[in-house]
């Protein structure tokens, strides 16, 4: 009698399966901004161009999504202008970035930025607010080899602030980047606050190579001894940090299979997708490695 069942149930299986065709629908490809400016440093902006959920991802359709023919011209409040120049970078993903040559950031001012490319124009705006006031930093040992960090921040006292940080590590020859949850929102107040940064890769190219990279298989969040950690924690307007809190957030909930987001990202890019920020760095802490 079983085994009349599991003849039964198989063949229910095998009457009820079948290919399903998924057709993409129509789709209205957008231009995608990844845009920063910060004090006494130049503008970096990297453009590519967005692709529908079901594309077949390879090297030469990646490759045509970079965007290297735009004409972006940099307006900041004081008066100046420029059009930023396109520069090839290895050491960026996409390796091509457009940068401004004559102006660098500056606390207090506006920035707006238009694009131009084959008929569409595509614009923003964004201010570096003051700077983040970061006294103290620290390792927070886990083991005798790995270690937590974390930077006291003083508060401002009137004022709400919207907090960013990134990272670079000696270990992975990395640029800077975020730190894992790098958004962080301080009410007004005259206490310090411990801020956390946790210990993130660079990009999510790790994974085509995890084994030789130097935090293969490492406490989650942690930092070796003997790496030289360089930290930025910076101040961001209000519209910034609720552009990059809604990409961080979807990256976590992505990360995890049982988490829902049922918020959207947020954008500030006019006629496009993504985010252009200022954002006003402390001077860079650092903790210098410490070999056993």
């Amino acid at each position: 009698m079983r085994i009349i069942i599991c003849f039964l149930l198989i063949g229910l299986m095998i009457g009820c399966s079948s290919e399903v065709d998924l057709e993409q629908p129509a789709y209205d490809s957008k231009i995608v901004v990844d845009g920063w400016i910060e004090p006494d440093e130049p503008a970096h902006v990297f453009l590519t161009r967005s692709s529908p959920f079901l594309t077949q991802y390879d090297s030469a359709s990646i490759r045509a999504s970079f965007l290297n023919y735009a004409k972006i011209t940099l307006t900041t409040s004081s008066g100046e202008t420029e059009v930023l120049t396109l520069f090839r970078e290895k050491g960026f993903f996409p390796p091509f970035v457009y940068k401004s040559v004559d102006i660098k950031g500056v606390v207090g001012l506006t920035y707006d930025i238009k694009i131009e490319l084959s008929g569409h124009v595509v614009t923003a705006s964004t201010t570096i607010p003051e700077p983040p006031v970061a006294d103290l930093i620290w390792y927070d040992a886990q083991t005798d080899s790995s270690g937590l960090i974390n930077v006291k921040i003083q508060p401002s006292m009137t004022e709400q602030s919207w907090l960013y940080t990134q990272v670079k590590g000696s270990k992975g020859s990395e640029n800077f980047h975020p730190s894992y949850t790098p958004c962080y929102y301080l009410k007004p107040g005259n206490e310090s606050f411990d801020l956390p940064i946790l210990r993130s890769r660079q990009t999510n190219l790790y994974l085509t190579d995890p084994i030789s990279h130097p935090y293969n298989k490492w406490p989650k969040y942690q930092y070796a001894i003997d790496d030289t950690v360089m930290v930025k924690v910076g101040a961001l307007d209000q519209q910034s940090f609720n552009v990059l809190k809604s990409l961080f957030a979807d990256q976590l909930s992505m990360e995890n299979p049982f988490a829902f987001n049922g918020t959207s990202i947020v954008s500030n890019i006019n006629g496009g997708i993504g985010r252009w920020t200022g954002i006003a760095s402390a001077p860079v802490q650092v903790i210098y490695g410490q070999a056993k």
